[in-house]
């Protein structure tokens, strides 16, 4: 996160903009860096490697986003479900009686990684 500064000369005044928003109390930039190393399977190390890299300022704590990330995420894919289920009854003639079918994986064998994928099948019999 960058702070721009603009100072007029006439009359000494400063403004100041930062150059991320904030959300729920965190930089919206930091948010961003620990869901996409997440969605990679990388942790904070990763993400000091890769500030490092690109000449940026170590990220706050990565750790300190998961409860923020989780919230969104439990929203998001609940709203997904429920547009799904919506559709499904909308589609079988407003008939509620659907069948679905789950499977899931692992990004690594053996259930060692935190990263998984749910997929749902459903069936308008």
């Amino acid at each position: 996160m960058c702070e721009f500064s603009l100072q007029r000369i006439n009359c000494g005044q400063a403004t100041s903009v930062m150059s991320s928003d904030m959300a729920n109390g965190f930089d919206e930039i930091n948010i961003r860096l620990a869901y996409g190393m997440r969605c990679i399977g990388k942790c904070n190390s990763a993400a000091k490697t890769f500030c490092a890299i690109m000449n940026l300022p170590p990220p706050a704590k990565v750790e300190r986003c998961n409860d923020i990330l989780l919230s969104i995420l439990i929203r998001v894919s609940s709203e997904s479900m429920r547009n799904a289920v919506e559709d499904s009854v909308k589609n079988n003639n407003s008939n509620m009686d659907i069948t679905a079918y789950f499977d899931g994986n692992w990004q690594k064998r053996g259930h060692t990684s935190l990263n998984g994928v749910v997929i749902c099948y459903i069936s308008r019999d």
